[in-house]
């Protein structure tokens, strides 16, 4: 990434430039992560899928259904939406610090490091969710979904909330260390009011409308009623979770603002 004149000059850089600045960083990543000699950016892909496909087994030798719905699209819908938000918000964290060194060049931003790294992130679980889908509707535990746009919306929610909220964390994790100590236990613990384990509608009414304030409820609920078919025995607010991510997005940009972020110096 050679510092080109028109950077010193202090114009703007194109989006040419920043795509390609992302695109090096995300390239990067991969080599850094998995090497050059292995199957680099399929373990990505692999990784997640080799998870979901054990659980999977397991659940499916328990029992075919699960409340009434099929356990094997219940748990590999849940699971695929849960691994977005465990890799986006485990990978937030110290982005900044292994990469600091790459903020000298004018042209690397914060955010580009960031949207690097979750972009990576959700395209590897992406892969890994539909490879697994493949495979279950090869031995006939899946089929088309019902709603495939409101599926992919859903999925959409789930990848942007975790992102923003990777992010945020991230920025936040560089001013102290108490950050990655506190957020650990908080994510473990959202792992089970995250919905990969139930349906809202199982729940009685009240704790239903506790359920609902969290945000990682709503995408899976909304993937699930995707695949199912969309009734009332699905509860998800798409304006919701437009909030949701706007607000983390907004905050996440406020704090990658912050001079101490941006100054390889400080």
């Amino acid at each position: 990434m050679n510092n080109s004149g028109s950077v010193r000059s202090g114009r703007l850089p194109t989006w040419g430039l920043q795509w390609r600045v992302i695109h090096a960083l995300i390239m990067r990543e991969i080599i850094t992560r998995f090497g050059r000699n292995n199957i680099g950016f399929l373990w990505l892909a692999i990784e997640p899928m080799l998870f979901a496909i054990i659980i999977v087994i397991i659940r499916s030798l328990l029992r075919q259904h699960f409340h009434s719905v099929e356990i094997v699209p219940f748990f590999v819908i849940g699971y695929g939406n849960l691994l977005v938000w465990r890799f986006c918000v485990s990978r937030g964290p110290k982005a900044i610090d292994a990469n600091r060194n790459l903020l000298h060049y004018r042209q690397v931003r914060v955010q580009d490091i960031f949207l690097a790294r979750m972009l990576l992130e959700v395209a590897g679980v992406t892969i890994s969710f539909l490879f697994l889908w493949l495979i279950c509707a090869l031995l006939g535990l899946m089929t088309w979904p019902s709603d495939p746009f409101l599926m992919a919306v859903g999925w959409f929610f789930g990848c942007w909330f975790a992102a923003s909220v990777g992010t945020f964390i991230g920025c936040l994790s560089e001013f102290t260390e108490l950050v990655g100590r506190i957020w650990n236990p908080i994510n473990y613990g959202s792992f089970i009011i995250s919905g990969v384990f139930f349906q809202v509608d199982w729940l009685p009414k009240a704790l239903q409308e506790w359920v609902l304030w969290v945000p990682l409820v709503h995408p899976m609920e909304m993937t699930r009623a995707g695949y199912w078919g969309d009734g009332p025995h699905w509860h998800y607010s798409m304006m919701y979770m437009t909030a949701a991510c706007m607000t983390m997005t907004l905050l996440s940009g406020l704090l990658m603002r912050n001079r101490a972020l941006r100054d390889p110096h400080l």
